[in-house]
């Protein structure tokens, strides 16, 4: 991944002392999980939580969308609020693993309770909305960053701390296969199976237990794969009408990109999901060369070289020639050239 923290801990211009202190100062504190969160996004807000609370500090969690069953084993006690049920006013909001503040959904109801907002992220494309903002997009994973900011706080942290966190490297690397994987996400890797990261747990939940719904919504999905480009482009795409005769639950759907991606000569792979009328969501990734957060950005969205993501406002056709026109563009002329 290219780039690094913007700045660095402890630079003469880093927000870092600044973040650290803030959190430290604060009596209340509200963590926010991103709109449909993944293991990222949730494993860093729940080690946070604890952190917070072992300090003595009010903490509240807020998710505006439920969590996928493949992590409801992060959040055994229900912490996980709707915005609804959740009364401030707080110290501070602290953000995690959220580029910008259109991923907050109905969690956006809650921001005047909130007078200080802290971003803390590793997405390159972060809009910096915080009065706080750490961005480091060297990071294979937010949760290295809390990680970093849990160890400034002082506190050591339990297994179940751990065991988020680890949650949050595996999913955002793919189980340490993609390019972001680097030698320091190893190292703390290794870290929080010292501190008791349970990994048996975390690979059954999180990658060998697959609902049947989910099975049934992939083989609809594959039913639609089409191959562009010599096959250096593929999609798929998912609508309403699969969602419900596959009876899939929230979050079924995760993943599902990977399969055209490990298609062999494939460099680009797309799923378009058309759950909600005259939206698309589209969930990007690439294998070598081309930065699908260049193509994401071109729809108002965003993320990083190898996984992007963008909603585009139309029919389900119309967005499909959209994107596979947009990706024909940068594969031309193959690498070097995007």
């Amino acid at each position: 991944m290219a780039g690094g923290p913007e700045p660095s801990p402890g630079g003469a211009q880093s927000p870092w002392t600044d973040i650290v202190a803030a959190v430290r100062g604060s009596r209340s504190v509200l963590l926010v999980l991103h709109v449909r969160p993944d293991g990222d996004s949730v494993g860093c807000s729940m080690a946070m939580a604890r952190c917070l609370r072992a300090l003595g500090k009010r903490t509240r969690i807020v998710a505006p969308d439920p969590l996928p069953q493949a992590l409801a084993f992060l959040d055994p006690g229900g912490d996980c609020l709707r915005p609804e049920r959740v009364t401030g006013p707080f110290d501070l909001g602290l953000f995690l693993d959220c580029a910008d503040m259109e991923r907050l959904g109905s969690a956006r109801e809650l921001l005047p309770q909130v007078p200080l907002v802290v971003n803390i992220d590793h997405h390159g494309s972060n809009r910096r909305y915080g009065q706080l903002n750490y961005i480091d997009a060297s990071a294979g994973a937010c949760g290295e960053i809390v990680a970093r900011l849990i160890a400034d706080l002082g506190w050591t942290m339990d297994p179940p701390a751990a065991t988020a966190l680890f949650t949050a490297l595996t999913t955002d690397t793919g189980s340490f296969r993609y390019e972001n994987t680097s030698a320091a996400t190893l190292a703390l890797a290794s870290r929080l199976v010292q501190a008791g990261a349970d990994v048996p747990t975390i690979s059954r939940e999180v990658w060998d237990s697959r609902s049947l719904g989910s099975v049934r919504l992939l083989s609809l999905a594959l039913s639609t794969l089409r191959l562009d480009a010599d096959g250096l482009l593929a999609t798929i795409a998912v609508t309403r009408e699969m969602l419900e005769e596959s009876g899939t639950a929230p979050g079924d759907h995760e993943g599902l990109v990977d399969y055209p991606r490990t298609l062999r000569g494939v460099e680009v792979a797309a799923l378009l999901t058309a759950d909600e009328p005259g939206l698309v969501r589209v969930s990007l990734r690439s294998n070598r060369w081309v930065d699908v957060s260049t193509l994401a950005a071109r729809f108002g969205g965003g993320g990083h070289a190898r996984a992007a993501g963008c909603t585009i406002t139309g029919e389900l056709d119309a967005a499909r020639q959209t994107v596979v026109a947009s990706a024909l563009a940068a594969l031309e002329g193959g690498p070097g050239t995007t």
